[in-house]
């Protein structure tokens, strides 16, 4: 198995099932020729190589963009001259190489790419745009951004030009009718009414045009207007590498603070983390991640003096809208992240009121070797790891911070969360275990500490769910949420406690929003995702989104039991006694036991159906 970066070409030829219907031989015939002489050594002459053919389809993949571009444009004029018509669709993406085929996001994106195009186009992600030569930028035509299936964040979309072939926005009417069918009756009726009004009392064209329905724009970019921003992580200058978590927390922190604001769309900082190294180019890294905004930056921390830099970048443009430095002393490191997040979130958003500023300018402790011990725990364990030598090792970094500040209120949640996390992990005896209790008794003081401290609520509706306390898990879920809304962990948080509580369709809408916010989610994104859907009855989507999470970690148990509730509901009974195999391998202590005691879908009649889908797959009843 290989990971690399390639371009895929992934093409599929129209309405190839009706033709077959009506002469299969000959159709069969015509489709070899075309392959043989048209398709096969274009694609060779370009350095690809087909890698997979699906009967009317194929997927390709070429060392470079520019080559699968002139190879697309070299096979649509082939196929101007033939019988059938071709869409297609090429994105630059990592992708693994196993036994002779690819998967991988890279290639599920130029399938959505390829879906979306009418007969004869070829449409293009971002990346490709963004990888190819700078004197060919006039061969693309941006189309915009477009939801697609099973991709959580929206898809950057062009089209590639052809020669010889008009187009213009009419030409784009179909496709956007077609999109919006269901308001289609109401847009004609409203342009009927503004041509019967025109008729009364003449009115100007743009007057005229104002009146027509939104709905009917042409421009659908994204859904979500509100302007989106990364903080990709800061350098740390020091040239020491045990002072890298400082410039971590200064990240996570400045991250933290620009998403108390619900005017903006703050991507996870954990996705910033995924494509850190990846590219030079700073516009490259903010279409992947697809975002208006960059924050970057660099922090240096020699003895007790501290530079921060930092600047603003217009993705699209690549422009730098602002730059500053701040010269400190480190006991002044709060002050410098207060100052940063407010002139970033000026720049962004003119409209930010004071009192936004003012919560980003709380210090969360004035002892900076308790800030330290905080920054060094956040980074050994995260929620949703399970390496128990991890989360002892946080919990004693946790305790030492609070014993030099014992009102340090996140100190306090994350040692909360060690405990909680380590009776959650074991197999029987979570309800009373008392390191439960020591847990939401932090817990609960965290927020005491700090009222605004989401992440304590987190902590809290993690503790409940595993006392039982389903009702008041969602509660405290919410108010997570609502302290942070823009917190992809505390949307998860809510979704968890929504599947537990019975409230389904909410769950897989704040699992999806998450996703959205956090396109480089860990495994443990997914899994919810699928578990959200899966609960809501959706087990198509559920399947394509478990699949997902496994091509990129065949072994996460969390997905494997999902894939294998599936399988045993939906009578493959071979396949889900497969995955239960696979899933006892990774994960040695799984019961159904367990599960009844874990309580994954809380007391609501779903429990028993999950424990009767796992038992088809042959689970282990106990350890």
């Amino acid at each position: 198995m290989e990971r690399k970066l390639a371009a895929i070409m992934a093409a599929d030829i129209v309405g190839y099932s009706l033709l077959m219907a009506e002469n299969e031989a000959s159709t069969y015939a015509k489709l070899r020729a075309v392959f043989d002489e048209l398709i096969d050594p274009t694609i060779a002459r370009h350095g690809g190589r087909i890698v997979k053919t699906t009967g009317d389809g194929f997927l390709a993949m070429f060392p470079s963009v520019n080559e699968a571009v002139d190879a697309a444009l070299a096979i649509q004029e082939g196929f101007d001259k033939g019988p059938f018509e071709l869409r297609i669709g090429i994105n630059l993406g990592d992708v693994i190489e196993d036994d002779g085929d690819v998967y991988g996001d890279g290639v599920n994106v130029a399938a959505r790419l390829e879906a979306m195009c009418d007969p004869g186009q070829i449409f293009v992600s971002g990346a490709v745009v963004m990888a190819a030569d700078r004197n060919s930028a006039d061969r693309f035509v941006r189309i915009g951004r477009r939801r697609a299936k099973n991709i959580p964040e929206l898809l950057n979309v062009y089209r590639v030009r052809r020669a010889g072939l008009s187009w213009s926005a009419w030409r784009q009417v179909p496709q956007v009718l077609r999109s919006t069918a269901a308001r289609w009756s109401y847009g004609a009726a409203a342009i009927v009414l503004i041509l019967i009004g025109t008729q009364i009392a003449p009115l100007p064209l743009a007057a005229m045009v104002s009146r027509i329905p939104a709905a009917l724009s042409l421009d659908q970019t994204r859904e979500d207007p509100r302007p989106s921003v990364a903080v990709m992580p800061f350098a740390a200058m020091s040239g020491s590498g045990e002072q890298s978590y400082f410039a971590d927390g200064l990240t996570e922190d400045v991250t933290t603070a620009l998403a108390r604001n619900p005017e903006l769309q703050v991507i996870a900082r954990d996705s910033t983390y995924a494509v850190r190294g990846q590219d030079a180019d700073v516009r490259k890294l903010g279409a992947k991640l697809g975002v208006d905004y960059v924050v970057e930056g660099s922090a240096r921390r020699e003895g007790d003096q501290l530079r921060v830099s930092a600047q603003l970048i217009d993705v699209e443009t690549g422009a730098h809208l602002w730059s500053r430095s701040f010269d400190r002393r480190v006991a002044d490191v709060f002050t410098v992240q207060s100052e940063l997040t407010t002139e970033i979130v000026a720049q962004i958003a003119p409209y930010i009121g004071r009192s936004e500023a003012a919560a980003a300018a709380e210090r969360p402790t004035d002892n900076l070797q308790a800030y330290d011990l905080v920054l060094q725990a956040r980074n050994r364990y995260r929620h949703g790891a399970n390496d128990p030598k991890d989360i002892l090792e946080a919990r004693g970094l946790y305790q030492r911070a609070v014993e030099m500040d014992p009102s340090y209120a996140a100190a306090r949640a994350g040692l909360a969360l060690t405990y909680i996390a380590s009776v959650a992990q074991r197999a029987d005896g979570r309800a009373a275990a008392p390191e439960l209790d020591l847990g939401l008794s932090e817990a609960r003081q965290a927020v005491r500490l700090d009222p605004n401290l989401g992440f304590g609520y987190q902590v809290i509706s993690f503790g409940l769910a595993v006392q039982g306390d389903y009702s008041g898990g969602l509660q405290a879920a919410r108010r997570a949420v609502e302290l942070n809304p823009n917190d992809p962990d505390s949307m998860m948080a809510l979704a968890k406690a929504q599947v537990r509580f019975g409230e389904y369709d909410e769950a897989v809408e704040n699992a999806e929003r998450a996703r959205r916010l956090h396109p480089m989610a860990p495994e443990y994104y997914a899994y919810v995702h699928g578990q959200a859907l899966y609960a809501a009855d959706r087990r198509d989507e559920a399947s394509a989104v478990i699949e997902e999470c496994l091509v990129r970690a065949p072994r996460d148990a969390n997905c494997l039991l999902i894939q294998a509730a599936l399988q045993g509901g939906g009578g493959e009974i071979e396949a889900a006694q497969q995955t239960m195999a696979k899933l006892v391998e990774a994960h040695p202590t799984f019961s159904l036991e367990a599960e009844r005691a874990y309580r994954r879908f809380g007391d609501r009649p779903l429990m028993d159906e999950f424990l009767q889908d796992l038992a088809q797959a042959k689970a282990p009843e106990t350890t």
